[in-house]
């Protein structure tokens, strides 16, 4: 469940708040709007690029089997706490988003070694993953050993909530979970980050963002890999199709990060900043 007083000691005094019949301070309440919604992003992209994010974020990945790839990860938020840089990326937003929400659900595509499972579980261990992926061996050059690995990163990663994995090409098993009424259809956390070919990752897209719950989060990864140019431009096309969402991108750390939020009050009509 998604609560708006997470942002609380964002909003300061400008920030409106419900009181209890003695006069105590309860539950704040947010005035409603498009504003709102562009606090909320402000808020994580705040929470995102701090310190103590990126500390978070260390501590997690001394805990998992590192590979090369997680490795050079370490050494750019280890860069970024000595030079005091805001720096952001996919790890980041989720860590902020699942610390400072709970989400009680997050679905991901293209899991490989689990690193980005490990931080949401590690921010919030209650999580429930649902976890999709084709499991290819040596996936970029390095070894993918499957779920039964995961789990393991997991588990060090101090995971409790339940974890399922949906084997196969995401473009036929996340419908098959969307169509199966057993499983959740609102999801206040996603990230797509699979097929890097245009039609795969649109339909992946595509997918997911009907079941994006009220003020959840679409994280959308490797918008500037210099492989993968038509990302870029794929996930622009997406935001024209969808323009009631709220979105924030980041072309200048790691190979781009991108993500949409959908509205909670009323639609965004604009990017942030825009």
């Amino acid at each position: 469940m998604i609560t708006d007083d997470a942002f609380a000691e964002y909003e300061g005094t400008s920030q409106s708040m419900s009181h209890n019949k003695n006069g105590t301070q309860a539950v704040p309440v947010i005035p409603q709007g498009v504003e709102t919604d562009g606090s909320r992003l402000r808020a994580l992209i705040e929470r995102a690029s701090s310190a103590a994010t990126h500390q978070h974020l260390l501590d997690v990945f001394e805990r998992i089997e590192a590979d090369r790839y997680l490795l050079e990860e370490m050494q750019r938020l280890r860069h970024a706490i000595a030079t005091d840089t805001r720096y952001w990326d996919l790890c980041c937003v989720l860590w902020a988003y699942a610390e400072l929400f709970k989400p009680d659900v997050y679905l991901e595509i293209g899991v490989r070694r689990g690193r980005s499972a490990s931080v949401v579980a590690a921010a919030n261990p209650d999580v429930n993953l649902c976890l999709f992926d084709m499991w290819h061996p040596n996936y970029a050059g390095i070894a993918n050993p499957g779920p039964d690995f995961v789990r393991v990163q997991l588990k060090r990663a101090g995971h409790r909530g339940e974890t399922r994995f949906f084997s196969g090409r995401s473009q036929q098993t996340v419908p098959q979970f969307f169509g199966d009424t057993r499983q959740p259809q609102s999801i206040p956390l996603v990230t797509v980050d699979g097929d890097h070919r245009s039609t795969g990752a649109r339909a992946d897209l595509d997918n997911v963002i009907a079941h994006l719950a009220p003020g959840g989060i679409l994280v959308f990864d490797d918008i500037c890999h210099p492989t993968y140019p038509n990302l870029r431009d794929l996930w622009t096309e997406f935001l024209a199709d969808h323009s009631h969402l709220c979105a924030e991108e980041n072309e200048i750390d790691a190979t781009g990060t991108a993500f949409a939020m959908q509205p909670t009050f009323a639609p965004c009509h604009s990017r942030l900043g825009d």
